[in-house]
């Protein structure tokens, strides 16, 4: 071979070396920029999320969308239906391409000059999200990028990775980015729970979220729902009846724009957050999980609305709610107002947070403190006309029926919700008993300590009605206190958690025996009849305790009950505090606490509470409280903390002479007894005094009555006995007739008004004589 053609054959050889050296360093220059350059980590090019607010079931209450909304989340928090119908409508071959689809890419090189679009994965789809969201150049340029960062963030991240970034960032319409969040805001459930043909629908949007969002027309979202259907029917993921069934459902999409649920509860939360964790307070992509139960939460609002809608004309225009877990402290519903909206009613104002005057719904916890201090649920109380002297003057409480019923036991006295032992009670024990205990259970408004008089007992000081639910719970838990919270855990944008509700602390604040006996009074309906009789709103259809309160003037009422595992508190009202007209606890919140508790009973099976030990039962006799004496006319059974039941026997009940039954009242309610034609024992025998022949025996002479909140209608029972035949009594109050009657004993009710008064009471006598006496009383507004 010549010397020329071997230098030619070797400069061809060198030029062919060269050129595919050439050829070649483009692709390694590749390979060393997808192995070696930096590439931001995908997470933190990801836009933050707005604040979202959960309910315990998962449910949005509230959610930030200024920025769109997000909910971040795992792939195994997601179904495998979406995952399957996504990969079938973005990217078949996902799972075995690198980043980039060379048969994607060939396809739409051919098309290009027709159709300059197409061919991206679901990886160069992130990339094109999260790192070239502004970028500008030319089409060609942009996609060639999008090419290199697909092969980096596959290099960097595994598949199911990339995947799960994919459906926490695409685009879906209606604001939502990701799975989660489009599933909450098309179909309200969340992404694990998305069937077949909810999940073909979403995967279906980000291609053209605009124009398949169904807002106006739903035919092209449908026909793009189709078509991954058919896709997945290629892949062979799902068969094809099944994808004809799911192209047959009806698609139910919630509206596009839902309200706040539960307004007052996410603000609350969002105060216990900042008051928790103050270095999150404000914190973008937050999601908040708490524990209200939306449904619930509701049904409450509903079922408010229909008792106020019943009261309306009486005044009443709000009402506020809680419910909550005494054993947990979690709050379950938490309604401010009837309707948050309402500026008429100053719904933004949350009443559960405000502190009010109670009425007699603070009366368990002097019982309470009553019972550590000797005091039994048989213990003889006596309900009678009494005047106490305190320092703004004579105090005379009047019971709910304007009515005085003598020696009754502790029991009763509590069911019924009478005033005057609950008074006597409180004057005994003192103010500062009381209030100790009530601090103990949680009624720290309750502070003004110089202010209170013995009107306290009656609701003289202001609590604020999710205390008070949370105070009931100690008798829900047999003497546990645990804080109310709502806040039970934060995670971030990436589902990192924040913040998680530490186990709940219970603190005891009462014996298991004396809570298991204030909830067993307040749970027994016979006890109850006395004061509200056989039929009323009080009763459900399972064991619950429960207590009403009303304050002066019917500003406020109130009713507070419970089972083992659910405490619901009702206020019923006026925002501003002005008052409405005849509107009692048992009028106004007792129907919709009753309406409220059954519905929580509906979703959470109620529980009563267990007797604990320590407790003995015996026979008494009633209103003694004492073992049966020989003449006793019958027995009761009742509960005592062992030790403290009792030992000897009464001797209220004897025979006189004459084999006739009678009482042995005790001195303070000798006078009531007589008047109420009690047999007494004494009565008659010599050396005795013989009543006044015409008298007026109700109100007292010189009693000192006030407005009270208790009563139904402001009215007083006035009252005249004549020991004699009569042909008629007439009664006047300030001269003005008051009533008549041809009977001995005449009682007539009477309209309460401030200032003193004279009662004047004639009796005409068969002879055609009258005879007259007087007596005086004043009333007081406070």
């Amino acid at each position: 071979m010549s010397e020329s053609r071997r230098l030619t054959r070797l400069l061809r050889s060198r030029r062919t070396r060269l050129a595919l050296a050439v050829l070649a360093l483009p692709p390694v220059l590749l390979a060393l920029y997808v192995f070696l350059a930096p590439l931001p980590a995908p997470e933190s090019r990801m836009h933050p999320a707005g604040t979202v607010v959960l309910g315990s079931d998962g449910t949005v209450l509230r959610r930030d969308t200024s920025e769109g909304l997000r909910i971040p989340v795992s792939l195994d928090q997601v179904a495998p239906a979406i995952i399957d119908a996504t990969i079938a409508a973005e990217d078949q071959r996902f799972e075995s391409h690198v980043g980039i689809d060379p048969l994607a890419l060939a396809r739409a090189a051919f098309t290009w000059w027709r159709n300059p679009s197409g061919a991206s994965t679901i990886t160069q789809q992130l990339a094109r999200r999260l790192y070239l969201r502004d970028a500008g150049g030319p089409r060609l340029w942009r996609k060639a990028r999008e090419s290199v960062l697909a092969l980096q963030l596959e290099r960097r991240r595994s598949k199911d990775e990339i995947l799960a970034l994919y459906l926490n960032e695409i685009y879906y319409g209606r604001g939502a980015y990701g799975a989660e969040a489009a599933a909450r805001v098309y179909f309200d459930t969340s992404a694990r729970n998305l069937d077949l043909a909810q999940a073909a629908f979403l995967a279906g949007l980000p291609q053209l979220p605009s124009s398949y969002e169904p807002a106006a027309e739903i035919a092209p979202a449908q026909a793009r729902q189709r078509y991954v259907l058919d896709r997945l029917v290629a892949t062979g993921k799902v068969s094809r009846p099944q994808a004809s069934a799911a192209a047959a459902e009806p698609l139910v999409l919630a509206p596009a724009l839902a309200p706040t649920l539960a307004p007052h509860a996410v603000q609350y939360a969002l105060d216990e957050l900042a008051r928790l964790r103050p270095d999150l307070a404000g914190r973008d992509g937050l999601i908040i999980e708490t524990t209200i139960d939306p449904a619930l939460e509701a049904e409450t609002e509903r079922l408010a609305r229909l008792r106020l809608d019943e009261i309306k004309d009486r005044d009443a225009t709000n009402a506020s709610v809680v419910v909550l877990d005494p054993r947990t402290g979690a709050i379950l519903t938490l309604m401010g107002s009837v309707d948050f909206n309402d500026l008429a009613i100053d719904g933004q104002v949350n009443v559960a947070l405000q502190a009010r005057q109670p009425g007699s719904a603070l009366k368990p916890f002097l019982y309470a403190a009553a019972f550590e201090r000797g005091y039994t649920a048989a213990t003889p109380l006596l309900d009678v006309p009494t005047t106490f002297d305190t320092p703004s003057g004579p105090y005379s409480p009047l019971d709910y029926d304007r009515r005085f019923h003598g020696v009754v036991p502790l029991r009763v006295a509590l069911a019924s919700s009478y005033n005057i032992p609950a008074v006597r009670t409180l004057d005994a024990i003192g103010i500062d008993a009381f209030l100790e205990m009530a601090h103990r259970a949680g009624l720290h408004t309750l502070t003004d300590t110089e202010a209170y008089g013995l009107a306290l007992t009656l609701g003289g000081g202001d609590v604020r009605l999710l205390d008070l639910a949370a105070a009931y719970g100690i008798f829900a838990t047999e003497g546990l206190r645990t804080d109310p919270y709502i806040v039970s855990r934060v995670r971030d944008s990436s589902g990192r958690v924040l913040y998680e509700r530490p186990s709940p602390v219970a603190t005891r604040v009462l014996s298991e025996q004396n809570a298991w006996l204030i909830a067993d009074i307040l749970a027994d309906p016979a006890a109850r009849v006395p004061g509200f009789g056989e039929v009323n709103p009080l009763t459900v259809p399972f064991t619950a305790g429960v207590k009403t309160g009303t304050t002066t003037g019917f500003r406020d009422n109130w009713t507070v009950g419970f089972t083992a595992n659910r405490v619901v508190g009702v206020w019923v009202g006026n925002t501003d505090g002005h008052p409405m007209r005849d509107v009692s606890g048992v009028d106004g919140a007792g129907p919709i606490w009753r309406d409220v508790m059954i519905a929580a009973g509906e979703r959470f099976a109620p529980e009563w509470l267990t007797r604990p030990a320590g407790l003995v039962t015996a026979a008494v006799c009633p209103p003694t409280g004492l073992l049966p004496g020989p003449d006793c006319p019958g027995t009761v059974q009742e509960t005592f903390v062992a030790g403290t039941e009792p030992r000897v026997a009464e001797q209220y009940f004897v025979r006189d002479s004459q084999g006739m039954l009678r009482a042995d009242v005790p001195a303070g309610a000798r006078a009531w007894a007589v008047d109420a034609g009690v047999a007494v024992a004494g009565a008659g025998a010599p050396g005795s005094s013989a009543p006044p022949s015409l008298q007026v025996v109700q109100p007292v002479r010189g009693s000192v009555l006030f407005m009270s909140p208790e009563l139904p209608t402001q009215q007083l029972l006035l009252r005249a006995t004549a020991a004699m035949p009569v042909a008629w009594i007439e009664l006047r109050v300030d001269g003005a007739v008051a009533g008549r009657s041809d009977a001995p004993d005449v009682s007539i009710a009477w309209r309460l008004e401030p200032g003193a008064h004279a009662i004047e009471a004639t009796a005409g006598l068969p002879g055609g004589e009258t005879v007259t006496t007087t007596s005086t009383y004043e009333v007081r507004t406070r």
